[in-house]
């Protein structure tokens, strides 16, 4: 067996084809590596950009209407290797008020949106496509070609079991080939590491090695199924013919074919109606204000008067605050309706898409190219599922969010929309003695009042009592990653078709080659 296997590996590690590939692969490797950590430092400032700027909204926030809860997390580190829907760039999900999110957003573009129209290389991609093209270039022969050769009947004229011949050519092709991917794989990780801004923790380094195991089992899969064609075929060129085609369709094809085919499978509704439906809630939270203020008219102008900027008001009389109190407790009540009701018709229209995108995912198990690099994405927490799930996260946490403003007494008292003490004094403090010239913009009166309000800007930067506690306010926690085991569970249809077609090409070689006439 093992003098088999030497003459396996020593007639494909000596071959010029094994090292112009070895060659290929870790340039192309490289490339794609050392772009992927470009990239992912880019996006890496600007998750931490836009995370430092949450922070500092969250820091000047004196009323509850300017806390931004919105959630973000960095770029995943294996997004390196395999970038999927989520590339490199770090994920957030915004939520307010009026909003109840679905998927996660990108939080930056580092490419430009010119060239989505190509095909996005990373890692994973050189071994779909390359590699498994070398496996195909070392397998399609394997069998055929020695029978043609005459030298497969000087083997089998040995007293040595023909199942131990299958066995080696396995092992020695495979092998092969682990040795331009482990190469590739060792430089690519050593590119990673060499980015500062990447941090692998303990779960990081198990889905690499996953990765590599996947990826070597998925060559392992591409050479026995290019074998397999080599014992059911009479000559090389037949054999070469076989497989090429079926690399083509199973892997460019099919990469092309799928996306584009899986339209036909739901029934995409137009944006319009979803846009139409948001507008028309818009539309009925105008007209239910309006039906509001005629049944609950407003105490006057000049109790009303007050400055309002950055999402606060100040300096309105307590009567004209009681009033804003009534009409912002009805209006928000009712944004929160109109929040649940937008969802549901947002879902309407994304639904059959995501039901479409998903189709590709399901249907990648049938071609070994597709199904590897869905696999990939799934470890790598970069497919769809990952930004639904992540949006189900922000779901959750917007619930917790509106439970916490609700305990706090944000939607039923002023400190909504204004952080005046009860104590300030009112920008027009007697509302009864002023006529409607006074209030008039450009009148001396008004304008006084204009000049003490912008004193009173200056003294309210040092008020500490105009300060919103956020200390109490719930964080976003849970396991905003998926696990490993969850990732594991996702991704075991696509392993059991991987594992079972590595099996049944085996076989089927075994069982073919145990009859095979070398004649």
């Amino acid at each position: 067996m093992w003098n088999l296997i030497r003459k396996e590996l020593l007639e494909n590690l000596l071959t010029l084809r094994l090292g112009v590939a070895l060659v290929f692969s870790v340039l192309l490797a490289v490339m794609a590596t050392l772009i992927g950590s470009i990239d992912f430092s880019t996006n890496y400032d600007a998750y931490e950009n836009e995370a430092a700027n949450l922070r500092d909204e969250r820091d000047k926030a004196t009323v509850y209407q300017q806390v931004n809860a919105s959630v973000m997390v960095p770029p995943m580190p294996l997004s390196i290797l395999s970038r999927g829907t989520v590339v490199t760039s770090g994920q957030g999900v915004f939520f307010g008020i009026d909003y109840i999110p679905i998927s996660s957003w990108s939080l930056s573009d580092a490419g430009s949106r010119l060239m989505k129209v190509l095909v996005q290389i990373d890692f994973t991609t050189v071994v779909a496509l390359l590699l498994s093209f070398l496996a195909v270039v070392l397998g399609f022969d394997g069998i055929c070609g020695e029978r043609q050769n005459g030298t497969l009947k000087e083997v089998l004229s040995n007293p040595v079991p023909r199942a131990y011949i299958v066995f080696a050519k396995l092992v020695g092709g495979i092998v092969s080939l682990w040795v331009p991917f482990t190469l590739a794989f060792i430089v690519s990780l050593l590119i990673m590491l060499a980015n500062p801004d990447l941090h692998f923790d303990a779960d990081d380094w198990i889905r690499l090695g996953v990765l590599f195991f996947l990826s070597c089992l998925f060559l392992g899969q591409v050479f026995a199924l290019s074998l397999m064609v080599s014992s059911l075929t009479r000559d090389p060129s037949t054999s070469l013919i076989i497989c090429l085609f079926a690399w083509i369709v199973a892997g460019i094809g099919y990469v092309s074919f799928l996306p584009s085919i899986s339209r036909y499978g739901v029934d995409e509704p137009p944006a319009v109606v979803w846009r139409d439906q948001i507008d028309g809630l818009r539309k009925e939270l105008r007209e239910h204000m309006e039906e509001w203020e005629s049944r609950h008219p407003g105490p006057g102008e000049a109790y009303l008067k007050r400055i309002a900027r950055n999402g606060r008001v100040r300096y309105a009389h307590p009567e004209g605050y009681r009033w804003l109190q009534e009409r912002t407790a009805e209006k928000l009540n009712k944004r929160l309706e109109n929040a649940d009701r937008g969802y549901e018709f947002q879902w309407a229209n994304w639904k059959p898409l995501a039901r479409e995108a998903r189709l590709v995912d399901d249907w990648a198990i049938l071609s070994p190219v597709t199904n590897y690099q869905v696999l990939a994405y799934q470890l790598a927490r970069t497919s769809l599922s990952d930004r639904l799930r992540f949006g189900r996260l922000g779901r959750e946490y917007r619930q917790t969010f509106i439970s916490y403003l609700r305990g706090k007494g944000a939607f039923s008292s002023r400190r909504w929309f204004s952080d005046d003490p009860d104590d300030q004094e009112p920008m027009i403090p007697n509302p009864d003695e002023v006529s409607d010239e006074m209030l008039a913009a450009d009148s001396p009166f008004m304008q006084a009042r204009m000049a003490w309000a912008e004193a009173q800007e200056k003294l309210a930067v040092n008020d500490d009592r105009r300060q919103l506690d956020l200390t109490d306010m719930p964080k976003f926690g849970g396991r905003w990653k998926r696990s490993l085991g969850e990732s594991i569970d996702v991704m075991t249809p696509g392993l059991a078709v991987l594992i079972l077609t590595f099996a049944a090409s085996v076989m089927v070689t075994l069982m073919r080659f145990l009859t095979y006439d070398p004649r």
